[in-house]
């Protein structure tokens, strides 16, 4: 388990040094998760410590959304005074991924039927 831990932190450190190396607005964390996908494209499968290490911090999850929700607590002022926009923006975006999953819910299964 130790080794997954290793890992997830390496790519991470990554992602973070590329942020901060290029002065890009898009978090290290983000870049990490995108190149550890990008690895386990690759290499077209997991390996057990790594699996483990994830499914032990998913049971832990929860825990981590704590302190957003404590984080829009103290920024009621703003999210009341920004209340529509960030209604638009959500029922836009809801709309938006239903319309992609359901286009490549249709391109996976048409694939599927083709084989």
């Amino acid at each position: 388990m130790l080794h997954g831990i290793l890992t997830l932190l390496l790519f991470q450190f990554v992602g973070e040094c590329i942020s901060k190396l290029f002065e890009l607005k898009i978090p290290g964390a983000i870049i990490g998760m995108v190149l550890l996908l990008l690895f386990l494209i690759i290499r077209k499968r997991s390996f057990p410590a790594l699996d483990s290490s994830v499914f032990w911090l998913l049971r832990y999850l929860p825990l981590f959304i704590v302190p957003a929700a404590a984080g829009i607590i103290t920024q009621f002022d703003t999210i009341s005074n920004e209340l529509y926009a960030i209604l638009a923006s959500l029922i836009v975006g809801t709309f938006l991924a239903l319309a992609f999953s359901v286009k490549l819910m249709d391109m996976l299964i048409s694939r599927k039927e083709k084989q």
